[in-house]
């Protein structure tokens, strides 16, 4: 799979958890070795995916009080 968007902020986290929780070094494809297939637990799948899903909640939190300070200051 090709990724368009390794320049946005997410992108280093999303690895990031992915390495802690999955042991996932690269979402690069590893070409014809059939290395970029591997076996994964549920349970740390769904781990991965709850951490993801608090960081976005926190970035979201961070996003909106900065958007009402500078409101504020308006």
């Amino acid at each position: 799979m090709i990724y368009r968007n390794k320049t946005e902020a997410y992108w280093e986290l999303l690895l990031t958890i992915a390495r802690d929780e999955l042991g996932i070094e690269s979402f690069d494809a590893a070409g014809d070795t059939g290395a970029d297939m591997r076996m994964c637990r549920v349970e740390d799948i769904g781990r991965a995916l709850e951490r993801a899903y608090d960081m976005g909640l926190m970035v979201g939190h961070t996003v909106t009080r900065a958007g009402c300070a500078e409101e504020s200051r308006v």
